[in-house]
């Protein structure tokens, strides 16, 4: 308790301050104002040596003084509130901002290669639907935009295989792709945009209208008996961002009682950076039918390879060549 006249701290010494209660009660059945704020600790023991009862009742002064050490209590209140809490509870609220903060970035995490969102999506078949969400998708545009050894110019792509990476969490990281690549013999018509529709619904329906085209010549192809190139194409998921902080600059918010972020402060905290995950080739080769036969009809023995190291390599889609034994030549015998 801090003394209204002055602002200093009551102390107890020697129960002095009590010691003057219980004598004026000797008086008195009744406390005056000043023995009943020293009963209450409101002012200390040399305020209530310079003060009598009807100075503090009376005099404008003191009043003064008062209201003054009131002011001055709001204010380290206000300043209190606005620094926010502190030790073990600040402690607390900066962990659960930075919870909530490192959940929000890997929710902003981005693919550089991922179909753009379908907007209104009642206007389009269930098909391309499902397409659009599959992970055949993301294939396409890694081997359309990625694997720089392969020429896609006029060729549409045809996902043969698809293969998850062996215990990875993520949808997206493949351990290898094969890829049928056909000559575009049917060309898609587009449509100008309309003026009701945004650049993304405009781009949705373009991308539709190639998925249309590509599919119906590719059966076609199919039935007529025409074999594209195929490729292997071993894709690996990378974080740039990996092992990257931001800068949170937080402060205070005394009315939702949490910290939030805001431009400039004195003090922040790292946050974990938003992943931005890309596709680097480790390898893409060309095989012929031959050899896909051979990779269809043992697919359950490479993806067992696959699964036994990481980093795959083109060596498991190829048959394993009994070693040949070194016939040892028996030494001649000295005549």
């Amino acid at each position: 308790m801090d003394c209204i006249i002055c602002g200093e701290q009551v102390v107890n010494e020697n129960n002095r301050l009590q010691k003057k209660v219980k004598d004026y009660l000797r008086t008195t059945s009744e406390l005056d104002v000043k023995h009943l704020w020293i009963k209450q600790w409101k002012i200390c023991y040399g305020c209530s040596e310079s003060y009598t009862n009807d100075y503090l009742v009376n005099n404008s002064g003191v009043l003064q003084k008062i209201e003054e050490q009131k002011q001055r209590k709001k204010q380290l209140v206000k300043a209190k509130r606005k620094q926010g809490p502190s030790g073990v509870a600040r402690a607390h609220y900066i962990e659960r901002y930075m919870d909530y903060a490192t959940c929000k970035a890997e929710e902003n995490g981005r693919y550089i290669a991922k179909p753009a969102r379908l907007i209104n999506s009642q206007q389009y078949d269930e098909a391309y639907i499902t397409y659009v969400k599959s992970s055949a998708s993301t294939a396409v545009l890694i081997v359309r935009d990625m694997a720089e050894d392969i020429d896609t110019k006029g060729k549409w792509i045809d996902v043969r295989h698809l293969e998850k990476r062996f215990l990875s969490h993520d949808e997206g990281d493949f351990s290898f792709i094969i890829a049928e690549l056909f000559s575009r013999k049917q060309k898609p018509i587009y449509p100008k945009k309309m003026a009701v529709e945004t650049d993304s619904e405009y781009k949705n329906r373009i991308a539709y209208i190639t998925w249309q085209t590509a599919t119906a010549d590719i059966d076609q192809q199919r039935t007529q008996g025409i074999k594209g190139d195929v490729y292997i194409v071993l894709p690996s998921l990378r974080n740039e961002h990996e092992g990257m902080y931001d800068k949170h600059y937080i402060a205070w918010d005394d009315k939702r009682r949490h910290f939030k972020r805001i431009r400039e402060s004195d003090q922040y905290v790292s946050i974990i950076k938003p992943a931005r995950w890309r596709y680097d080739i480790v390898a893409a080769k060309k095989i012929n039918h031959q050899q896909l036969r051979y990779i269809e009809k043992n697919l359950s023995k490479i993806i067992s390879k696959t699964h036994k190291k990481r980093a795959v390599t083109l060596a498991a889609f190829s048959p394993q060549n009994p070693q040949k034994k070194k016939e040892s030549t028996p030494k001649e015998k000295g005549g």
